[in-house]
């Protein structure tokens, strides 16, 4: 019997460890991953607008390969683990776009990204309004098929956070409301900011049904426009692609462990992951004597030999 126990024993860690790689291969190919939270719920819109995604709770994401061609969406209210919210800096940095919804710019954007954007310490009531379209060329494609001139309209959330721009030159403001200017002292609805090879796109509301409301609701009062920038973004992050295969162009000739410091002897830097197969694409940020400082594509940094390169 003892013997049993521990052949199940076995067999049910193997099969753990089993489903614990295939889930990150599968992370790994999604084109989007979807952070759960308890307030919003991303998925169902990304659902109407028949995206390829990967839903995946908060506390998985430090173990995730997030990688730079990805999005990643984070539902309100983005509460997790300082663990997740490291991992998520690591990625918006190699080039990943990160894109988060409502109290996710307190427990999220703010932490992670300072003198950017803010939550104004206030909050919205749920109800449409209508907005405006802006943005520069840049822009273009975040803000196709939206619409202008106060034709859209969008829904805040009951308790939601309104949003203040810390630093105007580094912030594009892609939509607000004049009328929940007025209300809230701030009437930014949607608004977007790059972070070394990434970018973050913030949004007031919710994105999901609000309590009380049917789909047909939602879709009358705002969803459309909901369901349209998220499509966009993920667009938006496909055409990126030749961008960050540019900026990634270095690769390993042969397996490598990132190093903590530009010496023989060095030990493996702090978020260096299993020896990297040679072919692993990289960034090249400085060089000194016989090493080169890198980052790879799932934002992890350190030294390498630049013979290895």
């Amino acid at each position: 019997m003892r013997a049993l126990l521990s052949l199940l024993v076995l067999c049910a860690t193997s099969a753990l460890a089993d489903v614990s790689q295939a889930r990150k291969d599968e992370v790994a190919k999604a084109p989007v991953v979807i952070v759960r939270g308890s307030a919003d719920a991303m998925e169902s819109v990304l659902g109407r607008a028949k995206a390829n995604f990967v839903i995946v709770d908060a506390a998985e994401l430090a173990e995730l390969p997030l990688h730079s061609k990805q999005v990643v969406m984070v539902n309100c209210t983005g509460v997790m683990p300082q663990a997740s919210l490291d991992r998520l800096k690591r990625f918006v940095t190699a080039g990943g776009f990160l894109y988060t919804t409502d109290h996710a710019v307190a427990n999220v954007v703010q932490k992670l990204f300072p003198n950017t954007i803010a939550w104004t310490g206030g909050s919205t009531s749920q109800e449409v309004v209508p907005v405006r379209i802006h943005g520069t060329d840049e822009d273009r494609g975040l803000l196709n098929s939206l619409g202008g001139n106060a034709k859209e309209l969008w829904q805040t959330a009951g308790g939601g956070y309104p949003v203040k721009v810390l630093d105007p030159k580094r912030v594009t403001v892609l939509m607000d409301s004049p009328v929940a200017e007025r209300k809230y002292g701030s009437g930014i609805v949607a608004v977007r900011f790059r972070w070394e090879d990434g970018q973050v796109i913030h949004v007031t509301g919710h994105f999901a049904t609000q309590p009380g409301q049917t789909q047909d609701q939602v879709a009358a009062s705002g969803g459309r426009v909901f369901e349209q920038l998220s499509n966009n973004v993920v667009q938006a992050k496909a055409a990126d692609e030749g961008r960050i295969d540019q900026l990634y162009g270095a690769s390993t000739k042969r397996s490598l462990t990132l190093q903590a410091e530009p010496m023989k002897a060095a030990p493996p830097a702090a978020t260096a992951p299993a020896p990297m197969k040679a072919g692993e694409k990289l960034k090249v940020l400085e060089k000194k004597e016989d090493f080169t400082r890198v980052r790879d594509q799932q934002g992890n940094e350190g030294w390498v030999p630049t013979d290895a390169l």
